[in-house]
């Protein structure tokens, strides 16, 4: 029998102040003009809505309505990228809830490119069955502007993670991983990144439980056929959690990986394939490290996370080790609950993060200047 341990991480998660499904769980990118679009989601009511925004130069500006498509049902994240022409698709999943906030069945996964004037849907819904809940997609557009979509479908008892793999071909999905990776939930960190290398080939980093040990953090290609772990764990020891990947490619295809282990405390790994082996860049940062974020900085890796009794820290990997770029960019005092980091074409970090405090919830935005962080006005976070 599986004995099922709690991990450090989920621990902390479980304390905060914000309720899961309450967080806003930000999502930034940066157009060709390095200029951020937002998404997150929001609660009002009973219900919480997708919405997506852009900046202007002056001011931000709403990217259509909300994101929801059927009334009374729920958003519980977002994500969001462009495509080589520069046109930005968003990808979402919707739920109902009933009055106890329990997930049901029948909560479809939508996936759009905005026209300019409207989130339009190439197809029909990727989502496999109509009785289960799709969430945490990523969604990534390839050379030849093709989305992809990976994606989770939760049966309606909460038992079993299903994940899926598509790839949108003319008007329709053709399913590339039909559940190479589905298991109980319990097993399921349900942490995942995707990123499209050269070829357009799909490359994951991902979490998940293995027999006999603890929940360990794997990252490769997709061989045809499944998810390769022929490169082996990412992590120091497989008999500790972890996971919170965060992947990134250079151009060559070649993946840098951060991820958290609760190994003596909860730590940040950093690791980067050499061509044969995992290289380890370090353990970035102090104890209490969540939601890893990594990009690349003219070439050479940037990282942020969440540190406990800390807020948000931001590190850049130099030949003398890892450089502190700040560490007081969230509020002094405020619980930092989610994070997302963007890259601009000088190599420059740009951060959206969730924070709440007695003054209340509400999101901050800040980008690093190459001398300092200069703050920025956040997106127009409100709830009910």
């Amino acid at each position: 029998m599986r004995r099922f341990v709690v991990p450090l991480v989920l621990m902390l998660l479980l304390s905060a102040t914000l309720p899961a499904l309450d967080s806003p769980r930000p999502i930034l990118i940066l157009d060709g003009h390095d200029q951020p679009w937002a998404a997150w989601v929001e609660r009002h009511g009973q219900v919480t809505v997708g919405r997506v925004v852009r900046w202007d130069g002056a001011t931000w500006v709403p990217v259509g309505g909300v994101l929801n498509r059927v009334p009374n049902q729920s958003v519980a994240s977002v994500s969001l990228t462009f495509g080589p022409d520069g046109a930005a698709w968003a990808a979402w999943g919707e739920r109902p809830l009933d009055l106890t906030g329990v997930d049901v069945g029948l909560g479809l996964l939508h996936v759009a490119r905005w026209s300019g004037t409207a989130w339009e849907e190439p197809g029909p819904s990727p989502s496999r069955s109509t009785r289960t809940v799709a969430e945490r997609p990523r969604v990534r557009v390839d050379s030849q502007g093709r989305p992809w979509v990976l994606w989770s479908e939760i049966t309606p008892d909460f038992n079993v993670d299903n994940v899926y793999l598509a790839v949108l071909e003319g008007k329709e999905w053709r399913l590339v991983d039909d559940g190479t990776l589905t298991t109980d939930v319990s097993s399921s960190s349900r942490s995942r990144d995707l990123a499209l290398g050269p070829g357009d080939r799909p490359y994951l980093a991902f979490s998940q439980m293995v027999y006999r040990h603890d929940f360990q953090v794997f990252a490769g290609p997709w061989d045809g056929q499944k998810w390769s772990r022929d490169r082996g764990y990412l992590n120091l020891d497989p008999d500790v959690y972890a996971g919170f990947p965060s992947l990134v490619l250079d151009p060559q295809g070649v993946p840098t990986v951060a991820f958290v282990e609760s190994s003596g405390g909860s730590k940040m790994r950093v690791k980067r394939w050499n061509g044969k082996t995992w290289d380890l860049l370090g353990t970035p940062g102090s104890l209490g490290a969540r939601n890893p974020k990594v990009g690349l900085s003219a070439g050479a890796p940037v990282v942020a996370a969440i540190e406990r009794f800390v807020g948000i820290t931001v590190k850049l990997r130099t030949n003398a080790g890892w450089a502190d770029l700040g560490t007081t960019i969230s509020t002094p005092g405020a619980f930092v609950d989610t994070l997302d980091m963007a890259v601009d074409s000088n190599g420059n970090p740009w951060l959206v993060w969730a924070e709440d405090d007695a003054q209340g919830q509400r999101l901050g935005m800040s980008r690093w200047t190459g001398l300092k962080w200069l703050a920025l006005v956040p997106p127009p976070f409100t709830r009910d």
